[in-house]
């Protein structure tokens, strides 16, 4: 199951989890070998193109208690995060990382590319298999995302690039980052007309289609039949609208 249906829209943002295999600078819990900084987990990411997730905790926080004590020392859940580097941060000790990923509450989930850029984020506690099934359904090779990610570090309004992060990210089932990418690739010009267009707005329609999303859906698609009356993907837009109309009336 893809992350953004199994979670129903959660948050966007992303944490930062590391396969690690021990080592120096690694602050064990449980069997889980986490890192203590998301700069120290990206060097050895960056070498396998893994993911991180980074863990946001707190010493008052009783929700992180329990995630430490019943998730993290859980055996499937331990398998699962093998393929990422993990990361804890003391929220209370590591105030700029915080406000860098603008955390607001604790626990937090974060996962990003190799680099630390975010993908996606969680916050509150989560149980255990729920968790584990999330970790299983992530991309746990970020070799194009990293790619497209530094073409972006480097010019942020590059439009083929914006373009090709929202692909990538349906592909991975991230379905609301990924119309973030979209969304921004259209506001700065890509696709103003024909083909290009066509897909890039079906994409963001079944993007929200397959969070449950009917009415952002249901407009996407009705913008497509306005600008587009002669295009053979009519008939496709015309059955997804009325799966979109048919999830509005559900709720």
């Amino acid at each position: 199951m893809r992350v953004s249906a199994m979670l129903n829209v959660l948050p966007f943002a992303l944490v930062t989890l590391f396969t690690a295999g021990g080592g120096t600078g690694t602050a064990e819990t449980a069997s889980i070998p986490w890192y203590e900084s998301i700069e120290e987990a990206s060097i050895k990411a960056q070498l396998s193109s893994k993911p991180i997730m980074v863990d946001f905790w707190a010493d008052w926080c009783a929700p992180c208690k329990v995630m430490e004590s019943e998730v993290y020392t859980n055996k499937e859940f331990i398998q699962a995060s093998e393929q990422f580097l993990a990361v804890r941060i003391n929220a209370d000790k590591k105030p700029a990382v915080v406000r860098k990923y603008h955390v607001t509450g604790l626990p937090t989930l974060l996962f990003t590319d190799s680099f630390g850029n975010e993908l996606f984020r969680y916050t509150g506690a989560m149980a255990t298999a729920k968790l584990t099934e999330l970790l299983r359904s992530l991309p746990h090779d970020v070799t194009e995302i990293n790619s497209l990610n530094q073409v972006l570090a480097k010019e942020k309004n590059d439009v083929n690039a914006l373009g090709a992060m929202g692909k990538a990210l349906r592909a991975a089932g991230l379905y609301l980052r990924s119309n973030e990418y979209y969304s921004r690739a259209v506001q700065r010009g890509l696709g103003k007309t024909g083909e290009i267009r066509q897909e890039i707005l079906s994409q963001m329609a079944a993007n929200y289609l397959d969070v449950e999303d009917g009415k952002h859906a249901a407009e996407l698609l009705e913008q497509c039949l306005k600008e587009f009356p002669s295009s053979p993907r009519r008939e496709e837009w015309a059955r997804s609208l009325t799966q979109a109309r048919e999830r509005l009336r559900k709720k």
